[in-house]
């Protein structure tokens, strides 16, 4: 699958745009050329980083991760939205893109994806129509979910009021108890598989399912994924049985960016293509994910795994009160829906950065401002930058027209831009 990036080399930024030079006015491609360094005071902060050496192992490290296991790899690319990150990890071997929407579909399709799982039951005669116009383009293989009776009418009278000359494909989605989207149980599931089977204007390709927010009262959140993946397995073969799908090589898709192991681990024996769609791997984070990862690491005895690679470097504004000081970084340019950002680093005078020590914390967020604690002996000054690591990636690069890749001395060799 290729991916075309010559539509960005139209895009002009300027200084409405958050992160962006005050005056300045440029093609996105000629940001590469100015010179600009994070620590010297070139860019207004706050700006969003992406570290490049980090960027390149993540994608390169889950592309031999999934490969070494026999599965393969569809980011879910809502994580970004960045067409120059979808690039390499398609560079680097992944076999599609997951997008949510169909917003998200049309710049993936824009910019050349030809292979596009959409996650989510569309409904909207709108959303259904978009997408028939784009599924009559001949080069896109594209899989939607689906996961209702109702649902699949919909799809199947889409095909047919926009004379779509061939099926839409379908994937199954099985959810589970108190989850999100999703048939609750296998029976359910396997009913409406042969009313996709029935339905000439669909064709059931895959089972889809999403494990990240399982919780659990009693066991580990991991035990409890194996268990709902084996059920997973289960429905796969009662279609496969019943001759319910109408592909040479059915898949099999689920894996956030929690327990992708696990998935791949217990769908290995299905006789279908494992597809996972993990998206947050690619940068990483300092949080959530994170502490998900130490805990694969610890089984596959792996020490370089994934690493942090977006930061969020702001100024030290002011240092009110003993012990705690305002950055000029708030919600407005950090998710916190998973936890407030991390303090990691400091430089003082365009200083290369030093670690923070233990005791620095962000403990408040305003809009603009974040509240951080620091022991009383570290020398922090008014005009400091502090970087910042974030958990879920997701709700920070919402925030982000223009993330800049840096290489390791915090030169700007790239504008990374987002389609939210």
């Amino acid at each position: 699958m290729a991916f075309n990036l010559d539509a960005l080399a139209s895009v002009v930024v300027d200084d409405s745009i958050k992160g962006i030079p005050f005056g300045a006015r440029l093609g996105i491609a000629d940001i590469a050329n100015q010179g600009w360094n994070v620590l010297a005071g070139d860019l207004p902060l706050p700006a969003a980083i992406i570290r490049a050496d980090a960027l390149a192992h993540n994608s390169r490290w889950m592309q031999r991760f999934v490969s070494e296991r026999g599965a393969l790899i569809a980011p879910h690319v809502k994580t970004t939205m960045c067409p120059q990150i979808i690039a390499r990890q398609i560079a680097d071997g992944a076999w599609g893109v997951t997008v949510a929407t169909v917003q998200q579909m049309r710049v993936c399709r824009n910019f050349g994806a030809d292979r596009i799982i959409l996650a989510n039951q569309a409904v909207g005669r709108s959303e259904l129509d978009a997408i028939t116009a784009m599924v009559k383009e001949p080069d896109l293989d594209f899989m939607m979910i689906v996961d209702s009776a109702v649902g699949i009418e919909a799809a199947a009278e889409a095909v047919r009021r926009n004379r779509l000359d061939r099926p839409l494909q379908l994937l199954l989605e099985r959810g589970y108890p108190g989850g999100r989207t999703g048939c609750r149980t296998n029976d359910i599931a396997l009913a409406l598989a042969r009313q996709i089977r029935a339905t000439p204007e669909l064709r059931l390709v895959g089972i889809e399912a999403f494990e990240g927010l399982i919780q659990t009262e009693n066991g580990s959140p991991e035990q409890a994924v194996g268990l709902f993946m084996d059920e997973i397995a289960a429905l796969f073969g009662l279609c496969a049985d019943d001759g319910l799908f109408e592909s040479d090589a059915p898949l099999v898709t689920a894996g956030g960016s929690s327990h992708y192991d696990i998935v791949i681990d217990r769908l290995a024996h299905c006789t279908a293509r494992v597809v996972t769609r993990s998206g947050c791997y690619v940068t990483h984070d300092s949080g959530l994910y994170r502490i998900a990862h130490q805990r694969l690491q610890a089984k596959i005895g792996e020490q370089d795994g994934l690493r942090r690679a977006l930061e969020i470097w702001t100024y030290v504004q002011s240092t009110p009160e003993p012990g705690l000081a305002l950055l000029t970084a708030g919600r407005r340019d950090c998710g916190t829906d998973s936890g407030f950002p991390v303090p990691l680093l400091l430089s003082s005078a365009g200083a290369y950065p030093r670690d923070l020590p233990p005791g620095c914390e962000v403990i408040n967020l305003n809009d603009q401002h974040a509240y951080m604690s620091f022991p009383p002996d570290l020398p922090l000054a008014v005009g400091d930058c502090v970087g910042l690591g974030i958990s879920h990636p997701c709700t920070t690069f919402d925030k982000w027209q223009i993330i800049y890749l840096v290489d390791s001395d915090y030169r700007v060799i790239e504008a990374m831009k987002t389609f939210f």
